[in-house]
C-alpha cells in the first residue's frame, strides 16, 4: 500500500516538474515541448509510447494555451500565417493519430535477442532521425551560415518563396512579398501529422520552417508557431482521447506545471534576440535527441 501511494507520489511530482520545465521552453521558444515531454514520459515515468503521444498532446494544448495567453501580440501579427497553415492540420492530425492505432496490432521486434514493443520502438527511431535533421541542420546554420549576421535578417527570403502556387496573400510578417497560400496549407497538414503520429506540438518543426522556408522574421514565426501549436492540440487531443491513449491523470499534472512554466518563458523571451532564440533552440533539440538514444540502446541491449 505505501509503495504504491509513493509511486503514485513520485509519479505527479515527476509529471508536475516536467510539465514546468517543458511550459518554459514553450513560452520562450514558441514551440509546444513535445519534442522532450513524449520520450521523457517514457523514459523517466515508465509511460507506453502510445499513451505518452496521448498524454503529451494534452500539455501541449494546455501550454500552448498559455503560452499564447501570456504574449499575444494585439496587432495580430503572425495570426493570417497561422489560420492558413491551420486548415492542413486536422486531417494531418488524423493521419498521424491513425497510424499508431495501425501499429499496435504489429507483432514484437526482435533485436539482438531482446522482444521490443514495435509502437515504443519504431516511434522512437523517428524521433530520432527527426531530432538529429532539425538540431544538425540549426546549428550548422547558426554557427556557419550565418556566423556573420546579427538580428532578425529581416530582409532575407524564404526558400519556399518561390513556389508561386496561386492564390498568393500578402502578410505583414513575411517582408519578401506574397507568398503562397497553398504552401501554407501544406506545411500546416504536415504539422498536424507530426503531432498525431509524436504527441508534438509541432513547434520544434514550423518555428525552423517559417524563418528558412517561409521568410518569417524569428519572433514573428515564434508567434505564429503558438498559434499553430494550439490548433494542433486541440484536434490531437481529441483524435488519440477517441482511441485511448491518453493518461488524463498524469495529463492534469503537466498542465498544472506548464501553467507556471509558460509565463517565465514568456518573460525571458522579450530579454533576447531572434538570433540567439535559434542558437538556444538548438542546443535544446540535440539534448532530447541524445536523450532518445540512450533510451534505444536501453531498449536493444537491455
Amino acid at each position: 500500500m505505501i509503495d504504491a501511494i509513493m509511486a503514485h507520489w513520485q509519479l505527479s511530482v515527476g509529471a508536475i516538474v516536467l510539465g514546468a520545465a517543458v511550459g518554459t521552453l514553450t513560452g520562450f521558444f514558441g514551440a509546444g515541448g513535445g519534442f522532450i515531454i513524449t520520450p521523457a514520459l517514457n523514459i523517466f515515468l515508465g509511460l507506453e509510447m502510445n499513451v505518452a503521444v496521448g498524454s503529451s498532446v494534452c500539455q501541449v494544448l494546455g501550454a500552448s494555451a498559455f503560452s499564447l495567453y501570456n504574449h499575444f501580440d494585439k496587432r495580430m501579427m503572425g495570426v493570417r500565417v497561422a489560420l492558413f497553415s491551420g486548415i492542413g492540420i486536422p486531417p494531418g492530425a488524423f493521419v498521424g493519430t491513425w497510424l499508431i492505432k495501425s501499429m499496435k496490432g504489429m507483432q514484437p521486434i526482435v533485436i539482438n535477442g531482446a522482444s521490443i514493443d514495435p509502437v515504443n520502438f519504431i516511434l522512437m527511431v523517428i524521433f530520432a532521425g527527426f531530432l538529429f535533421l532539425i538540431g544538425g541542420w540549426m546549428l550548422f546554420d547558426n554557427f556557419y551560415l550565418r556566423r556573420h549576421s546579427s538580428g532578425d535578417d529581416s530582409d532575407h527570403v524564404g526558400l519556399l518563396y518561390r513556389l508561386r502556387l496561386r492564390p498568393l496573400f500578402t502578410f505583414r510578417t513575411i517582408p519578401a512579398g506574397p507568398f503562397s497560400v497553398p504552401v501554407l496549407i501544406l506545411l500546416g497538414l504536415f504539422m498536424g501529422f507530426l503531432s498525431g503520429l509524436l504527441g508534438i506540438g509541432g513547434g520544434v518543426i514550423m518555428l525552423p520552417i517559417l524563418f528558412y522556408l517561409v521568410g518569417q522574421e524569428t519572433k514573428f514565426a515564434s508567434q505564429s508557431t503558438t498559434m499553430l501549436i494550439f490548433l494542433s492540440g486541440i484536434f490531437s487531443t481529441v483524435f488519440h482521447a477517441i482511441d485511448h491513449n491518453i493518461d488524463y491523470k498524469v495529463a492534469a499534472m503537466l498542465v498544472f506545471g506548464a501553467f507556471f512554466g509558460a509565463r517565465l518563458g514568456a518573460k525571458l523571451q522579450k530579454k533576447v534576440h531572434g538570433k540567439a532564440i535559434r542558437q538556444y533552440f538548438a542546443f535544446v533539440v540535440l539534448a532530447a535527441w541524445l536523450m532518445v538514444l540512450y533510451k534505444l540502446f536501453r531498449m536493444i541491449y537491455q
